[in-house]
């Protein structure tokens, strides 16, 4: 290693200086530091305030997909929690919006991720799910997205609905959940016509609610046994 200190500079040629000066300054003036700022600046707004960023970059212009030969599909992706996403040749999808989308959701749904580990213009899926999108009970869908063919459909939602439609699925699971307690305390504590009678009121309201609300009943879920994934598919 050379250490230039001011006695060896006093050794080097004016014109040597000068030629190491002037590389410094064209190095300088040729090195795009705006646009390497700029790049940094977009990757820390899209992983630090997805919602944001993705709201102002928002493409309103895409409304349907057009086939394309090209679009084979290759290999299964499978998300974190096991469920089977479409098959796709490309690295990047968008989220189908959902009609009871949570909090969590909602900022991605129609939005681009990219399924690549990193990727300077969209936001990767990996910090998507950092974010807290595909939660446990997630219903989103991946679809395929290939620039240039693929159009988005505006979301016929809105938060407010979205919202108040996600309470009412979570009104629901509390039902369900209540219906689990009772019937494994008969079949694993104590089997009494008390006990008994109070499951068939909880399956009655059950039925009421799943009416009232439009939902469709899904009597696997009332099962105390099922999986904690299941409670929520």
């Amino acid at each position: 290693m050379i250490i230039i200190t001011s006695t060896n500079m006093s050794n080097f040629p004016w014109w040597v200086i000068l030629i190491i000066i002037f590389a410094i300054l064209i190095l300088y003036f040729l090195i795009p530091w705006k646009k390497i700022y700029s790049k940094n600046k977009d990757k820390s707004d899209l992983i630090n305030e997805p919602k944001e960023y993705l709201d102002k970059n928002k493409n309103t212009n895409l409304t349907k997909n057009i086939a394309n030969p090209q679009n084979k599909p290759m290999l299964g992706i499978y998300n974190w929690f096991g469920k089977k996403e479409a098959l796709r040749l490309k690295t990047l999808i968008y989220v189908k919006p959902e009609e009871d989308s949570c909090e969590l959701c909602i900022p991605f749904e129609n939005k681009i991720l990219s399924l690549e580990p990193y990727d300077n213009k969209y936001l990767t899926m990996s910090e998507a799910i950092s974010k807290g999108y595909h939660h446990i009970g997630c219903k989103h869908k991946d679809l395929d997205y290939f620039p240039g063919s693929t159009k988005i459909k505006e979301n016929r939602f809105t938060i407010k609905e979205q919202s108040e439609k996600h309470s009412i699925v979570l009104g629901l699971y509390k039902l369900e959940n209540d219906i689990r307690n009772l019937k494994y305390e008969f079949d694993n504590v104590k089997q009494t016509d008390k006990l008994n009678y109070e499951i068939i009121l909880k399956s009655e309201e059950i039925h009421r609610y799943c009416l009232k609300n439009n939902l469709i009943r899904n009597s696997e879920r009332e099962n105390p046994n099922i999986s904690d994934l299941k409670k929520f598919s």
